[in-house]
């Protein structure tokens, strides 16, 4: 199939994000939910090498000076959808890529690259995660932990559960027991703290802060034909 062409509007009820986390050893020590991760500076080098690996990118075509760390924006066009944000901060490794997006029904983007990335990384923690609101929300989480095996959290209205949420995070140094409200990992409660759990899980790479004292590199990418098919698949069915 041919390329969505560059001017290509996206519709604008849809929208989402995709991440990457890449931690390798030696790993610093676990963070509470309520703890702010310390200022690291950014290698841009390394993020750049980052983004070229990704199986959704086949070449860098301009990269932009690093900025403060932000929340992505909603893509408008299909050009948008060729901006790739990657910051390096000592070993960890954090890269936003919409191409990586999955629509929870035969897309594999995601898990695909978390895979390849494990692969890539057999010491690392590896934690991948997306987010979809295209009229009906879907959310997956993929977490890989030496010593442990992998989770996995996905689903539309009621997420699914494949793993141990408890051993994972008992596997990156927090006791489950002490967190109190808003983790109840009978599977029973009503509502459980991904968003903390991703934040101890990554050592706060996913969180953004006013005031952000951290910086990422934004690239405009060249898309491998896995990308492009991705985009094509999940962005403008």
């Amino acid at each position: 199939m041919s390329p969505v062409s560059p001017g290509t509007q996206v519709n604008p009820r849809h929208n989402g994000h995709a991440h990457l986390v890449i931690a390798c050893p030696p790993f610093a020590a676990p963070l509470q939910p309520n703890e702010r991760p310390s200022a690291t500076a950014h290698d841009p080098g390394a993020a750049r090498a980052a983004v070229l690996s990704l199986s959704t990118v086949s070449a860098i075509r301009r990269e932009h000076a690093p900025s403060r760390l932000e929340h992505p924006g909603s893509p408008a066009s299909r050009e948008e959808l060729d901006g790739v944000r990657a910051a390096v901060w000592g070993s960890t490794v954090k890269i936003s890529d919409l191409a990586l997006l999955e629509d929870g029904i035969l897309a594999s983007a995601l898990e695909d690259e978390f895979q390849a990335q494990k692969k890539r990384h057999p010491d690392a923690r590896i934690v991948a995660v997306c987010e979809r609101d295209f009229g009906a929300s879907y959310t997956k989480i993929l977490v890989a932990v030496p010593g442990t095996p992998d989770l996995m959290v996905e689903g539309f209205d009621e997420l699914e559960i494949s793993g141990d949420r408890r051993a994972t995070l008992a596997a990156v140094g927090i006791d489950p027991d002490r967190l109190g409200e808003g983790y109840d990992f009978s599977g029973e409660g009503l509502f459980f703290d991904y968003d903390g759990f991703l934040h101890m899980l990554t050592g706060g790479a996913l969180s953004v802060y006013t005031n952000e004292d951290r910086f990422e590199s934004v690239f405009v990418v060249d898309r491998s034909e896995e990308g492009e098919d991705s985009i094509r698949e999940v962005w403008f069915p």
